[in-house]
């Protein structure tokens, strides 16, 4: 088993940011606060970064890469991303890095920097506002969950939902957008969405649409089937 290093102080880190932060932008990928992402570093520039922040602040940020764009250049990153702290690092025999990162705050890139093998960013750090109903919107999200491995039971648990009584709304929406939209774009879209009571609702929509679906294409197995249809 994996031994994760999540005894940092958070507050700590994010009012005593370095200047600049290394950027790793990907195509189809959204990181999202409060969620874990593991990430295989086969190129040399990123090998470089991540041994770079292993050496200093274990920071790296990350941002949706616009792919259809061609060019790698600022005008192909999604200005909203994610800084994360680096809570595993292992080398593989032939030098290739796999990390995992925790995801800390919702950012915005004000400068992307060229002056190393990788890109730098200078950022902002965005504050997302709360709802004054998070324990209402709370229950309905945990609801929906209960419902949805309900209609899993006896099928398979590998898509089922564990949320943590004593998570907070942000962070049970941000875990539900980084797990359950499709689409990239959407769930960028989601991570851009800095109000907390427009997240809900929108997560509230996705639950709903992806039970009606699947209640559609499970048949409730009586209590002597043993069969998966």
């Amino acid at each position: 088993m994996k031994t994760l290093f999540l005894d940092f102080d958070e507050d700590k880190i994010i009012t005593s940011l370095p200047e600049r932060l290394p950027l790793f932008p990907l195509d189809n990928v959204v990181f999202f606060p409060s969620t874990i992402l593991p990430l295989h570093i086969f190129e040399e520039r990123y090998k470089q970064m991540v041994q770079d922040s292993s050496d200093s602040h274990n920071l790296i940020c990350m941002t949706l890469l616009n792919s259809e764009m061609g060019q790698e250049d600022s005008e192909s990153l999604a200005n909203t991303g994610c800084i994360g702290r680096i809570i595993n690092n292992e080398e593989s025999d032939d030098g290739k890095k796999n990390i995992i990162l925790y995801g800390l705050k919702r950012i915005e890139i004000k400068k992307v920097l060229y002056d190393k093998p990788y890109r730098e960013v200078e950022i902002k750090i965005i504050e997302t506002s709360n709802s004054d109903n998070s324990e209402a919107f709370k229950k309905r999200i945990m609801d929906l969950t209960n419902k949805w491995n309900l209609l899993l039971d006896g099928y398979t648990d590998d898509y089922k939902i564990k949320i943590e009584n004593s998570s907070t709304l942000s962070k049970i929406t941000d875990s539900l957008s980084s797990s359950m939209v499709a689409k990239a774009s959407d769930r960028q879209l989601l991570l851009e969405e800095f109000d907390e009571k427009i997240r809900a609702e929108k997560i509230i929509e996705v639950l709903e649409s992806r039970i009606e679906i699947l209640s559609g294409k499970i048949e409730t197995p009586d209590s002597n089937s043993t069969l998966i249809n």
